[in-house]
């Protein structure tokens, strides 16, 4: 077994101590955290002392440390943290949004490519069990049931990882269409992608973000393959039409998917169905092998022009094409 790779993270904020720092915890042979970077020097005090991890103040001393083998981007903003690694010769995993403009983009795809390096952007829904496997499924079915497919999904307002996931599962997105709620607090969105298929995402902002609200469905005349609450999938399967008189609960096949954690262990379930703690191994495996990350920068710029199309539709209700992206743009 190869060590851990040794990574340093630039970032400390809430969403690393409540989601990262847990998370790679529960993969010690894949990743070993030997540094941390924060922007001031009382917060660096503060944290190595709560952490007993070397931190240092601002990321440019961080991406000098030659104990950092791969940085881990997490507070800044994305573009030049990313852009300093590369050109300091570190792999980078970063948090969304990763890419927040055509030409960061262009910049850090040709510094990644030119030095080998790998950059992965952490959409962990594509690295989630439940949807990974929702995506094996939908495969299998394209193959064996061709025709076009209808995406419905509802989510709470964080839905540019759902951009993302409808890419990764429907593949480009052409146009959109957004009817947004006059108090702001909610949207509905229709998506019709390049392949044919068409899809509608309704987010909604609680007051009480307890409640259960995530739902991502795929339709067609062959079945209904949906996905409840980040927690069980249901396959149901309908090989040919059934006459209405001939309806009975025996009509539709059903698979019904879901995660096998023993009880003991379910403290930890709940960050790992997320993806958390998979999409970190995965970073280490593509920097070990030089394979492509399931989500990359071309997939970070893909989800950031949609939800540009997205918001320029929400002021008159009207279609809009998704621009097209940089990287067929071979230039520096």
């Amino acid at each position: 077994m190869k060590p851990p790779l040794r990574v340093g993270m630039i970032g400390v904020g809430r969403h690393a101590r409540s989601i990262l720092l847990p998370a790679l915890a529960q993969i010690p042979h894949d990743m070993q955290l030997v540094a941390l970077a924060t922007a001031h020097e009382e917060t660096a005090r503060a944290v190595e002392d709560q952490f007993h991890i070397r931190t240092h103040v601002g990321y440019e001393a961080l991406l000098a440390d030659e104990a950092v083998e791969a940085v881990l981007i997490v507070g800044g903003t994305h573009g030049p943290e990313i852009i300093a690694a590369l050109e300091a010769g570190k792999p980078v995993w970063t948090e969304t949004p990763g890419i927040s403009s055509v030409d960061d983009a262009r910049r850090i795809r040709h510094l990644a490519g030119e030095r080998g390096l790998t950059v992965q952007v952490g959409s962990c829904l594509r690295y989630s069990p439940l949807y990974q496997k929702m995506h094996s499924l939908l495969t299998e079915w394209r193959a064996t049931e061709p025709g076009p497919r209808t995406f419905t999904v509802r989510y709470y307002p964080y839905v540019g990882h759902f951009y993302n996931l409808l890419l990764y599962l429907g593949g480009a997105i052409a146009s959109v269409c957004t009817l947004a709620s006059p108090d702001g607090n909610g949207e509905i969105v229709l998506l019709r992608f390049a392949s044919g298929d068409t899809g509608v995402l309704t987010w909604r902002r609680f007051n009480n973000t307890s409640l259960p609200y995530e739902r991502v469905e795929i339709a067609h005349t062959s079945g209904l393959l949906s996905a409840e609450d980040g927690r069980a999938l249901t396959f149901h399967r309908t090989r040919q039409q059934v006459d209405n008189n001939a309806l009975s609960f025996a009509v539709a096949e059903a698979n019904v998917f879901a995660p096998t954690f023993s009880i003991p262990y379910g403290a930890n379930t709940q960050l790992y169905m997320r993806g958390y703690p998979p999409e970190l191994a995965h970073f280490v495996h593509c920097v070990r092998t030089g394979e492509p990350p399931i989500c990359g920068v071309d997939d970070a710029e893909q989800t950031l022009l949609v939800t540009k199309a997205v918001r320029r539709s929400a002021a008159d209700a009207q279609w809009v094409e998704v621009e097209a992206g940089s990287w067929t743009d071979t230039a520096p």
